[in-house]
C-alpha cells in the first residue's frame, strides 16, 4: 500500500472515530434533555396547587362558624406556614435550575472536548489514543453524574410531594373536628409542619452549595488538564 494511501486510511480512521463520539455525545444530550424533562415535570406537579391555599378557605368558614380559634390567632399561624411553604418551593426550584444548569456545562464541554481531537496524522498514535480515551471517560463520568443527580432531585421532589399529602390528611382532620379544635392542638400541627419544613430547606441549600463547590473543583481540574496538555504539546 502507498504512502499516501496509508495515511489518508489514518485520517479517515480518525475522523470515523471523531463522528462516533460527537454520536453518542448528542445521544447523551438527548439523555440529558429527557432526564430534565422529567425533573420539570415532577416540580411543576409537586408545586402546582398550594396545598395550603386549598384548605384556607374551607378552615377559617369551619372555625368562624364554631368559633373555636379566633379568626386573628387563625391568621398568624396560616401566613407563617404559606410563607414557609412558597420558601420550601422556592428553594426547590433553585435547584432544579441548577440541575439544569449542570445539564448545559457538561454538554458543552463534552463536545468542546471532542472538538479539540486530531483528525490528521499529525498527532502521535499514543497521544491520539489517550485523548480519546480521556473523552469516553469524560462522556461516562458526566452521564453517571447526572443519573446520580437526577434520582437525587426526583426523589426530593417526590419527598415534598409525600410531605404535603401527609399534612393534608392533617388539614382534613381538623376539618372534620373544628368544633372541639382548640388554638393549642393547632399551633403545635402548624409549628411541627414548619419545623420539618426549616429543616429540609436547610438541607437543600447545604446540598446545592456541596454542588456548586463539587462543581468549581471540577471546573479548576479541566483547566490544569487543559494546561497539562498545552505544556505537552508545547514540548513536542
Amino acid at each position: 500500500m502507498s504512502q499516501s494511501a496509508t495515511t489518508l486510511s489514518e485520517s479517515r480512521l480518525l475522523q470515523i472515530e471523531k463522528t462516533a463520539l460527537y454520536e453518542e455525545a448528542l445521544r447523551a444530550l438527548y439523555r440529558a434533555l429527557d432526564a430534565a424533562g422529567l425533573v420539570v415535570k415532577e416540580l411543576q406537579e409537586s408545586t402546582s396547587s398550594s396545598m395550603l391555599s386549598e384548605y384556607d378557605e374551607a378552615l377559617r368558614k369551619s372555625l368562624a362558624q364554631h368559633r373555636s380559634v379566633r379568626y386573628k390567632d387563625f391568621e398568624a399561624i396560616f401566613k407563617h406556614a404559606l410563607q414557609t411553604q412558597k420558601r420550601r418551593e422556592t428553594e426547590l426550584s433553585l435547584s432544579v435550575r441548577q440541575f439544569l444548569s449542570e445539564q448545559t456545562e457538561f454538554s458543552q464541554e463534552v463536545l468542546r472536548e471532542i472538538a479539540q481531537l486530531p483528525e490528521t496524522e499529525s498527532a502521535e498514535p499514543s497521544e491520539q489514543a489517550r485523548r480519546t480515551a480521556e473523552v469516553t471517560a469524560l462522556m461516562k463520568h458526566f452521564a453517571e453524574l447526572q443519573q446520580k443527580r437526577r434520582e437525587e432531585l426526583l426523589q426530593l421532589l417526590r419527598e415534598f410531594r409525600a410531605e404535603q399529602e401527609a399534612f393534608s390528611v392533617q388539614l382534613r382532620a381538623c376539618l372534620a373536628q373544628a368544633k372541639e379544635l382548640r388554638l393549642k392542638d393547632l399551633k403545635t400541627m402548624f409549628q411541627t409542619f414548619q419545623a420539618a419544613a426549616e429543616t429540609r430547606i436547610q438541607q437543600t441549600q447545604a446540598r446545592r452549595k456541596e454542588v456548586a463547590e463539587m462543581l468549581q473543583r471540577f471546573k479548576l481540574q479541566r483547566l490544569n488538564q487543559f494546561k497539562e496538555r498545552y505544556a505537552r504539546k508545547n514540548d513536542e
